[in-house]
Order: structure tokens, then C-alpha cells, then sequence
């Protein structure tokens, strides 16, 4: 049986600094898929919804609690508490994709030290901005990375890989101690 990797955990890095993975509420995932006019199409309905369309592949939109991402040039990601309900439109495919990922927190001073070691990402302040995402691949796996404050980032992985993944930023720690104090219920934690 493999090892089992319960969340949330505090670790250091090599340069000595702290960081605390969690797992992040998953909420709703809605992606808009779009072929001819997607700018306009999918413009019109997330105003309905009150957002908009981020400007490039980098930038997100954030409304309260709500974050939109635009992963390809007809391609939008929303992340949310509730469902969206988008109506159904011509030349726009809504998907959910709630259960194909898993969304991982990593915070505290080394943070960004452990990005740099496992992504080819500069996770600079000056290059990695708060609000910005970049997708890259860690350990071989397609990944989504969300800045949201200085030393907090949102990984979305796919829950294929969420153990693995998992498993690989703790090796790349030492002091790795479980925090109990505040565990919550993490459907990904189980064997493989």
C-alpha cells in the first residue's frame, strides 16, 4: 500500500523557509469553449453573470469569490462557490469540470522556493504577478498555477495525478510535520 499524504502539512525547503500545503475548497469548475466570435460569445455570457473576459493567457478576471482564466485563445476556466448556470448558446460548449481537478494551496515564506525548484516558472514578484496564472507542467503533469497574495498559490491539478503530486512537493521538503488542528475532510486523500 502506498503512503497516504494528509493535509494540510507544514514543511521547510532547502533554504530554510516555511511552507504549508492545504487542500482548497474545490467549489464549481466551468469551462467556455468556443469556436467562431468566442470573444464575443463568451463576453455576452459572463456578463450575464457579471464578469468579464481577462484580457490574455496570463491575467485572470476576479470577482468576490469567483476567478476566470483564459487557458487558450477559445478557452475560458471559471472557478466559483456556486454553479454559474449558463444558458445554452450556439457556438459555445459550457463543461463542468468540478470533479476533473484538484485544488491545492501552497503558502508561507517558501512557496515560491518550492514552485521554482519543481516548475521552469520564474516566480518572481516582478515577473509572477499577484492575480496572475501561468500553466506549466510539474513532474510531468500539465498543472495550472494561480498567484493569489505574495506567498499563497492555487494549484489546479488533475485528481488523476493529485496524490502524485502531492506525494512529490513533500519530498522536496524536510521538517514535514502533519498540522491536525485544523484538518478537514480531503476526498483525494486515499491510497493508491
Amino acid at each position: 500500500m502506498a503512503d497516504i499524504i494528509l493535509l494540510p502539512i507544514q514543511g521547510v525547503t532547502s533554504e530554510g523557509h516555511s511552507v504549508r500545503l492545504t487542500s482548497a475548497e474545490p467549489g464549481y469548475l466551468t469551462q467556455l469553449t468556443g469556436w467562431d466570435n468566442f470573444d464575443i460569445i463568451a463576453s455576452e455570457a459572463l456578463s450575464q453573470k457579471g464578469l468579464s473576459v481577462p484580457p490574455d493567457c496570463r491575467s485572470s478576471t476576479r470577482f468576490d469569490a469567483t476567478i476566470v482564466w483564459r487557458i487558450a485563445p477559445d478557452r475560458i476556466l471559471i472557478w466559483s462557490n456556486a454553479p454559474l448556470g449558463f444558458n445554452e448558446m450556439s457556438n459555445l460548449a459550457i463543461l463542468d469540470l468540478s470533479d476533473a481537478r484538484y485544488f491545492l494551496k501552497l503558502s508561507g515564506p517558501g512557496a515560491v522556493g518550492l514552485l521554482s525548484r519543481v516548475s521552469t516558472l520564474n516566480f518572481s514578484r516582478a515577473e509572477f504577478l499577484v492575480g496572475n496564472f501561468a500553466q506549466t507542467v510539474i513532474h510531468e503533469v500539465g498543472v495550472l498555477i494561480d498567484r493569489q497574495g505574495a506567498e499563497e498559490f492555487t494549484l489546479l491539478i488533475p485528481t488523476t495525478y493529485a496524490t502524485s503530486i502531492r506525494k512529490w512537493l513533500v519530498c522536496q521538503l524536510r521538517d514535514v510535520t502533519q498540522t491536525n488542528n485544523d484538518l478537514v475532510h480531503d476526498p483525494y486523500t486515499t491510497s493508491e
